[in-house]
């Protein structure tokens, strides 16, 4: 350990948390670096996809006696459940407020229907004339976000979707697989979560191209399938030589095995869980006890 290490010692240290319907997954961050030994999965009854369980089981977690002594800042990531991601074309009206939020707004509510108009919309911050990426999330959702984390005591430092924490993650472990440093990089992302196919296309390191379906949990078979359909609609994908796979799906190892048995085609590769590795924990989340 560094002189700096040991004076400071959680000055990088973060807790990164994923809030999903079936699961919440946790690891602390130094850095870069997961620390060994700290990632947990606790399951959760995501009973009809709502939010609320998932949030009473960050409280919980955040209560426990050694995370809430250690208070660590929180990044929390938020399943593509409830956190909606489009592209939206370019217009004048991005280039001042409000109506730069007003044309997203209206861009999600075109997609996802009028509940859209509701909630907390923001975009990156794409060059002028390009296509932006805009995330949409429940204005309630994050309010009790915040709210849990105040009332535990943590800052609340990042608050996005899964898919932005994959492709960050990815791209600070391993940066050429996804062609950071390179000019003109292209690329692709795939982000497996239970029931649902993310794919994202990257070019100059942004997101330039996105498509999600439902999957089943033979998603092995079904990801290369998804893949040759949308290069089909979309030719310029076709290019594309690698697919970097994240996979949330949360499968248990023995019905991962029976379910997906066929390796993925050698255009995809698998990426580390920007969660860490750990075993699944199926008591439920107010007994579960997680060690920061």
């Amino acid at each position: 350990m560094s002189l700096i290490e040991r004076l400071f010692p959680l000055v990088q240290r973060r807790l990164r948390v994923l809030l999903a319907p079936q699961q919440l997954l946790c690891v602390v961050r130094h850095g870069s670096r997961l620390v060994a030994g700290s990632a947990r999965h606790i399951a959760v009854d995501g009973a009809g996809g709502r939010w609320p369980a998932a949030v009473d089981a960050l409280r919980a977690l955040l209560q426990q006696p050694d995370i809430a002594a250690a208070r660590l800042p929180l990044e929390i990531s938020l399943s593509g459940r409830w956190s909606q991601l489009a592209l939206a074309p370019w217009s004048d009206a991005l280039l001042s407020e409000p109506s730069a939020s007003r044309f997203l707004q209206t861009q999600l509510a075109a997609l996802y229907g009028d509940n859209a108009r509701g909630w907390s919309v923001v975009g990156d911050d794409a060059p002028y004339g390009h296509t932006r990426l805009v995330c949409g999330v429940d204005s309630t959702l994050l309010q009790a976000l915040k709210d849990v984390a105040a009332e535990c005591g943590h800052a609340c430092r990042v608050i996005e979707p899964l898919l932005g924490t994959a492709l960050r993650a990815q791209q600070a472990s391993q940066p050429g697989l996804l062609g950071k440093g390179t000019a003109a990089a292209t690329g692709a992302l795939a982000l497996i979560e239970p029931g649902r196919i993310t794919m994202a296309a990257l070019r100059d390191h942004r997101i330039v191209a996105i498509q999600s379906q439902p999957a089943s949990e033979a998603w092995r078979l079904e990801l290369p399938q998804a893949w040759q359909r949308w290069t089909l609609r979309a030719p310029e994908l076709a290019s594309i030589e690698q697919v970097v796979v994240t996979d949330l799906s949360a499968l248990p190892p023995a019905a991962a095995v029976h379910l997906v048995p066929s390796a993925l085609p050698s255009r995809f590769r698998l990426s580390t869980n920007p969660f860490g590795e750990c075993a699944a924990i199926t008591v439920p989340a107010a007994s579960a006890e997680v060690a920061a």
